[in-house]
């Protein structure tokens, strides 16, 4: 910690109030990275344009929205992700995301599904505060992410829970007056758990109920405050994995009176896409960066052919995407898979439909 240390002299020091500058007529008051003065001179106020800009305009500021807000903090990795900074510019009724600019930086470069829930598919005025980060896991001494500084859902959880000048809101201020009645939390995780762990010898089953039991004691704090063998492994370990999953949001659910849960089923949502992507306006299961494409970008490691008879079906895991049409079987082994706009919009509005009658959505 920074200490500064005034040493003061027998001398009588007069100290006279200073005058803050204030900003003239048509300049700029605030916006996003904008850290000048927000006061404007008499006979203006700060009129709100954008993110980036606002300005004194002559007049009187019209009354502050004082309606109903209902509050969302979402986790999770890139699906989730706005790059919400917890410190700076909180979420308001110009920008519901907060900062960045909506619609934030997000895993594919466009909207996801958090900015699609607060802009569009919401019933109700919701501020967001995204604690999401790409490349998170739950817990990162259990499954290491890509890169030491991605924040694992332990550390997501923990900045909630801190003190307000380092991003946490569990305490609700008055900057962030959330309730139990009007705060939804949600957590979309476990991709980077599963293609960094199925692999690895021992019991995944065993290993799934660790991954969960950290999970589940994260959730209990908040509610206090590579080749086809390969691939049918993972698939095992995902069906496991899911199945208990839904076992212990049940559980959760009947030791904490009060609560009420939603499951969105990722997996199938993917599945049902990627199986007919022409029905859902997509070009195809692989194709990549491009309009009408299901996937923003690929990062692609190695490609492997290989050939597999009589079978035409398409199938999206964790860390690859596969494309079998007839007698060719085509795998790409990845390191990073990003999802165009278009993609969250599907998720946004199936989102909403399961949580359709409640107060956000």
């Amino acid at each position: 910690m920074f200490f500064s240390l005034l040493t003061l002299l027998p001398t009588l020091l007069l100290a006279a109030p200073a005058v803050r500058a204030q900003v003239g007529a048509y300049g700029q008051c605030a916006g996003y990275e904008y850290f000048g003065e927000t006061n404007c001179v008499s006979g203006y106020y700060c009129s709100y344009e954008s993110d980036y800009f606002s300005q004194c305009v002559p007049g009187t500021a019209p009354p502050v929205y004082s309606g109903p807000v209902n509050y969302w903090f979402p986790f999770g990795d890139s699906y989730t992700t706005t790059s919400f900074n917890t410190t700076y510019l909180l979420p308001t009724i110009h920008n519901p995301i907060g900062n960045p600019p909506f619609p934030g930086y997000t895993g594919g470069g466009g909207e996801n599904y958090v900015g699609y829930l607060t802009e569009v598919d919401n019933t109700s005025v919701t501020f967001a505060y995204n604690y999401a980060y790409g490349g998170a896991t739950i817990n990162a001494s259990l499954v290491a992410p890509y890169l030491p500084t991605v924040l694992s859902l332990i550390d997501q959880v923990n900045e909630f829970l801190g003190p307000v000048e380092d991003g946490g809101y569990a305490s609700k201020p008055a900057s962030t007056p959330w309730t139990s009645e009007n705060a939804l939390f949600s957590v979309w995780i476990g991709i980077n758990d599963l293609a960094g762990s199925y692999y690895e010898s021992g019991n995944r089953s065993a290993f799934a109920e660790v991954l969960l039991g950290e999970y589940f004691s994260l959730m209990q704090e908040l509610i206090a405050a590579e080749g086809p063998a390969a691939q049918q492994a993972l698939q095992v370990v995902l069906g496991d994995f899911n199945s208990r999953l839904a076992t212990h949001v049940a559980s959760f659910k009947a030791a904490n009176s009060g609560v009420k849960t939603w499951i969105w089923d990722a997996y199938t949502v993917f599945t049902n896409i990627l199986a007919d992507p022409t029905a859902y306006g997509f070009v195809d299961a692989t194709s990549y960066g491009n309009t009408g494409d299901f996937w923003a970008y690929v990062d692609f490691s190695s490609i492997v052919w290989a050939l597999q008879a009589d079978v035409v079906w398409c199938y999206i895991a964790t860390i690859s995407i596969q494309a079998v049409c007839g007698t060719t079987f085509l795998r790409f082994d990845v390191e990073l898979i990003v999802l165009q706009a278009a993609a969250h919009a599907i998720f946004a509005k199936d989102i909403a439909t399961l949580m359709a009658g409640s107060l956000w959505f």
